[in-house]
């Protein structure tokens, strides 16, 4: 199984509503950061960015899902 990027969020908070958007519509999803996750601040800006990622399969059905909500993040 393949894993594609959909969206490189600012911080992990939007980046884990994405994938609750997703697993709302059956979507399995990753979420990969630099950060140190759940006992970090949710809404500090990473440097990098938290990426989302979803299998191959299902790419173009999480693209519409995500950037229906996050469009602009």
């Amino acid at each position: 199984m393949r894993l594609v990027k959909i969206k490189n969020f600012p911080h992990r908070m939007f980046a884990e509503q994405a994938q609750q958007a997703l697993a709302d519509e059956g979507i399995p999803s990753v979420v990969s950061s630099p950060d140190i996750g759940i006992t970090g601040a949710p809404g500090a800006v990473v440097p990098q960015g938290v990426d989302l990622y979803v299998p191959d399969e299902y790419t173009e059905r999480a693209r519409h899902v995500v950037y229906a909500l996050f469009d602009g993040i």
